[in-house]
């Protein structure tokens, strides 16, 4: 087990799940989901998932919150080694045979939380309003005020055009190492309807995550869509449908921050309003900085 297990290691602020008391830089090559037309439908299913360490950290981190303590880093260590250690004799192997797949905890969909700016000429860029001290929210704040946004992975079927899953065509993806996965960003109402999906589930204790996902476009030009349960989760039917799922989710994650990073420096240039005479050039950047050639 790694010795860098600590409290510092563990930092959920830009994640979600559905849990009952959380109601409330994809590079520009990045290809979301976005459906295209009106009546259009896909059946989908949750795939961005921590491992059972972090999610056990998480749920401490909470609890500890709620009695005003915080969790130290001797804690932290002892309930990462319990939780990996009862995960290890499930399957088992020793700790060091654990892998990334083995340690990712199926039962609880995520999502990623950011709140961005959207201004004309500059685009959407992730915030750091109350991050770099007064100063710098002076210059954040000449942009109109940031949103919340949400983003997951999801696994997308392939389908015949009722609607119905394509079995012959889900077969030879799986054969060929070839599902189809989709970073999928949408907005705060969104969120509250899969919400309130999974609030409906909580009562019979089922996770969304156990779902497939039916979504449906009402409005094509504000992604407006309704999502519903399409039945329980056929990737999470088969083992070796599950472990090509499992290998294949984990390489997209650092995927699913939609907007681009800028420091305020930079954004003060901007604007227009000073700062270095050179910008650091980053594939975040890169593009922007061609695009002024």
């Amino acid at each position: 087990m790694p010795d860098d297990y600590n409290v510092e290691g563990y930092n959920f602020d830009d994640d979600v799940s559905l849990d009952t008391d959380e109601k409330n830089v994809g590079g520009a090559k990045t290809d979301w989901l976005k459906l295209t037309t009106k009546g259009q439908i896909i059946r989908c299913a949750f795939t961005y998932f921590h491992t059972y360490d972090q999610n056990a950290v998480q749920a401490a981190m909470k609890a500890a919150r709620k009695t005003g303590k915080k969790l130290s880093k001797d804690e932290v260590t002892a309930l990462v080694k319990t939780v990996l250690t009862k995960r290890a004799e499930e399957l088992k192997k020793s700790l060091d045979q654990l892998t990334v797949t083995d340690k990712l905890d199926t039962s609880v969909a995520h999502f990623k939380v950011t709140k961005a700016h959207y201004q004309d000429g500059l685009g959407f860029v992730l915030s750091r309003l109350g991050k770099d001290g007064t100063d710098a929210d002076a210059i954040w704040k000449r942009l109109p005020d940031p949103k919340t946004y949400f983003s997951t992975l999801l696994l997308i079927y392939p389908t015949l055009e009722d609607g119905l899953l394509n079995k012959e065509t889900l077969a030879a993806q799986i054969k060929g190492k070839s599902l189809k996965f989709l970073p999928w960003r949408f907005s705060n109402q969104v969120y509250e309807d899969i919400w309130k999906l999974q609030e409906g589930f909580r009562e019979n204790s089922i996770s969304l995550a156990f779902q497939d996902i039916k979504l449906e476009c009402k409005e094509p030009q504000y992604q407006k869509i309704s999502i519903s349960s399409a039945g329980p989760a056929v990737w999470q039917k088969n083992e070796t449908f599950k472990n090509l799922v499992l290998e294949s989710a984990p390489k997209l994650y650092d995927k699913l921050i939609p907007f681009r990073e800028m420091t305020t420096d930079q954004l003060k240039v901007k604007l227009g309003l000073g700062g270095s005479a050179v910008e650091d050039v980053s594939s975040d950047n890169f593009q922007d900085m061609l695009d002024q050639v």
